[in-house]
């Protein structure tokens, strides 16, 4: 059986249901993902805490990618997700493949493999798998 390891330690929370790790800032009020050392809008440190996200989000784009990256199984989705949280995110999709993805659709966070290192380790990280028969 080949080894997994997360992408990072500290990108997400595996369970029922998964969680994204971010960042609020306790003066603004301001979500942010991944988590951030200080606030990258106003660049005051000390006013951040972290906090553990909801996985529910709206697909604002996507592209399939159709030719083979090395480490990566082909063909793959990459989606653009808006956090209901806030934040906006870059991430794979998820059991895509017989979806009509739509910009619009609910996604939910799973967590999966990302890739796999030339030793055969499985990464894994956040995706985001589309709702059948969210609206469009």
């Amino acid at each position: 059986m080949n080894a997994t390891r997360p992408l990072r330690s500290d990108l997400f929370v595996e369970g029922t249901p998964p969680r994204l790790i971010g960042s609020r800032c306790r003066e603004t009020g301001e979500v942010f993902y991944p988590v951030q050392a200080m606030n990258p809008v106003t660049h005051k440190a000390g006013t951040i805490e972290r906090v553990e996200l909801d996985g529910a989000g709206t697909l604002l784009n996507y592209t399939r990618v159709l030719r083979g990256i090395p480490g990566f199984e082909t063909p793959f989705a990459i989606g653009v997700i808006k956090l209901d949280a806030g934040p906006i995110l870059t991430t794979q999709l998820a059991d895509w493949a017989d979806v009509d993805l739509r910009t619009g659709m609910r996604v939910e966070l799973v967590i999966g493999q990302i890739k796999r290192d030339a030793d055969g380790t499985v990464v894994t990280g956040p995706k985001f798998r589309p709702l059948e028969g969210s609206p469009a």
